[in-house]
């Protein structure tokens, strides 16, 4: 694929040449005008495997969907903008991970691939959380219902520390992201699991900069929740800084960020 790296600007088509941009991308493509049309696609016997890979693209998008609706909580703050681009690249990846699926039908089991989803970085810009990851120790029971964050004197160090903050605050965050299996009735990837994009989650106190941190803290669904083999919990565990103004509100600021710390 072509890139434009000269100051020449044009609007619309030159000839038979376009040009686009993506979101979030400074760089300006260009490429050949026409293709296959729609209708060539979809029915053509050629284009086969072009429609079972939108099929299987399609649901991999529909995960993705899933897993930020868990993740609502902690966006745009605790993301960068290239986050959506690296949750596709994973779900594809447990897309592949089913050998025994049928091509463009295949199967998207968060449940066999926690390895893969443990891999996932939420923020590439900041990476506090990561340093502090030797003072998290995190538990959860077999039901998977809840997770227990333990962290006992957890001292921030001043380089870490954001200009101008005087507060932080831990956060121990569970989100539900279920298996995905194609429908011959719908025609389309649906969720395995009822329980599908929740979240739940806990904040430590306000605590000053210059001390340490004591706490347990459970992030938990509502009682009586039941979660079936068919969906898989993503712990993250972060840190987040504030500024005190007149010693009763808290105004965050940018610095800190979180991490997966488990999948089960």
């Amino acid at each position: 694929m072509a890139i434009q790296t000269g100051i020449i600007k044009f609007r619309k088509s030159f000839k038979s040449i376009r040009t686009y941009v993506n979101l979030h991308d400074g760089k300006t493509y260009a490429g050949e005008k026409g293709g296959a049309n729609r209708d060539l696609i979809m029915n053509n016997p050629a284009f086969v495997r072009t429609r079972e890979n939108m099929v299987e693209f399609g649901g991999c998008g529909v995960a993705v969907k899933a897993l930020r609706l868990g993740f609502l909580n902690m966006l745009p703050d605790q993301s960068d903008k290239h986050l959506t681009a690296r949750l596709m690249q994973m779900v594809k990846m447990v897309n592949r991970h089913d050998i025994e699926g049928t091509k463009g039908k295949r199967g998207i089991f968060f449940s066999e691939t926690h390895t893969i989803i443990q891999k996932v970085v939420l923020n590439t810009l900041q990476s506090v959380a990561e340093s502090l990851v030797k003072a998290f120790v995190c538990s959860h029971p077999v039901g998977k219902v809840d997770a227990t964050l333990k962290v006992t004197n957890l001292e921030i160090k001043p380089i870490l520390v954001p200009q101008g903050a005087t507060h932080f605050r831990i956060l121990n965050h569970i989100s539900t992201i279920s298996d995905y299996e194609y429908s011959e009735l719908t025609r389309c990837y649906e969720a395995s699991s009822g329980f599908n994009a929740k979240s739940a989650f806990k904040y430590s106190e306000y605590t000053p900069i210059e001390s340490k941190l004591t706490a347990d803290l459970k992030a938990e669904f509502p009682v009586g929740t039941i979660i079936d083999d068919a969906c898989t919990i993503l712990e993250c565990v972060g840190i987040e800084f504030y500024v005190s103004t007149n010693g009763k509100e808290y105004k965050p600021l940018k610095g800190g960020s979180m991490m997966v710390v488990d999948v089960y």
